[in-house]
């Protein structure tokens, strides 16, 4: 009897000891990264840039996995499937705060949101030998012709589209929304001629923007943007829409804190190297401090005001 007692309380001790452990090893084998954004996006291209610095700095291999469709529905239904152990890392955004008011299908307390790692402001993007010269333009064309015009952007009932409809209202207009399954969709469509204005953050298309293949009419900052000074406001213009989309990673609610802790640690000090501050230079984006908790109040009080905002819209019941 005392050894079996004895066998107990050392088997017991055994995992006592190695549920820390483990954690403090964190990762010990692959992790993967869902993207619910297409290949080439802004999003895709930041998680390939985590995926990359993370493995540098843990010493594991960090793999990106495209899951887009469903308006984020596929890459959060897997990531809820997968176990809540920070091998499943989902990307996320402000349009997943949209997902999440538009549908119900999954609410923010399904996951942990990490601080954001990014954010940059939203833009209307025209083909460099388009008619529209300024918003003026494009407006009075909207106003004018308001089942002609077609203007598009990464999801439907998403921040871009959210960002067009403040414009909407702000300029009394109109006009057909084409939804993409990422912001470089939208601007391949400009440039095809396949919609006459794309509402998307400049990153979603640098190369055209810099060959001035496409021209921004305006974007959603509260001062001139430092990346594009030359890109007047839309407040400036008359219009009084200032907003900004974060970018991020999540978990699954219930990963152990000890984990949480390890992947804040490496994603804290993957910003502070020159690598990551070069390429959020390179790709026009602005840096974010904010507290875990703080996130997760800013993430509830999104889906909130993203709900109140499509139901008085109709876009949704």
């Amino acid at each position: 009897m005392r050894r079996a007692l004895v066998t107990v309380f050392a088997i017991a001790a055994m995992l006592c000891a190695g549920a820390p452990a483990s954690a403090q090893s964190y990762p010990s084998r692959t992790v993967r990264l869902l993207c619910w954004s297409s290949a080439g996006s802004p999003l895709d291209v930041m998680m390939r840039q985590v995926g990359r610095q993370l493995g540098e700095l843990t010493g594991q291999t960090f793999v990106v996995e495209n899951r887009p469709g469903g308006e984020g529905a596929i890459a959060m239904a897997t990531t809820l499937n997968s176990p809540a152990d920070g091998y499943t890392i989902l990307s996320t955004t402000s349009s997943m705060s949209f997902a999440m008011a538009t549908n119900h299908q999954h609410t923010p307390d399904e996951f942990l949101v990490l601080p954001a790692l990014q954010a940059e402001p939203s833009a209307i993007a025209v083909r460099a030998d388009s008619p529209f010269k300024t918003m003026k333009d494009l407006i009075d064309a909207l106003r004018d012709r308001p089942d002609k015009l077609s203007v598009g952007g990464f999801s439907s009932a998403g921040f871009h589209q959210y960002v067009f409809y403040r414009l909407q209202q702000e300029a009394h207009v109109t006009s057909i929304w084409v939804p993409f399954k990422g912001g470089q969709d939208a601007a391949l469509a400009v440039l095809g001629g396949h919609i006459d204005a794309a509402i998307m953050t400049p990153s979603s298309a640098l190369a055209q923007i810099k060959s001035g293949d496409i021209r921004l009419l305006g974007i959603s900052s509260a001062e001139r943007d430092r990346y594009v000074p030359n890109v007047p406001t839309f407040k400036e213009q008359g219009y009084n829409v200032v907003e900004a989309i974060w970018r991020g990673v999540m978990l699954k609610a219930g990963t152990p804190e000890p984990i949480v802790k390890s992947l804040m640690a490496a994603l804290d000090k993957m910003k502070q190297t020159k690598e990551w501050q070069d390429f959020s230079e390179l790709n026009m984006q602005s840096a974010v401090t904010i507290s875990l908790e703080d996130m997760q109040a800013k993430v509830r009080a999104e889906v909130a005001s993203d709900r109140a905002f499509l139901e008085s819209n109709g876009l949704v019941k």
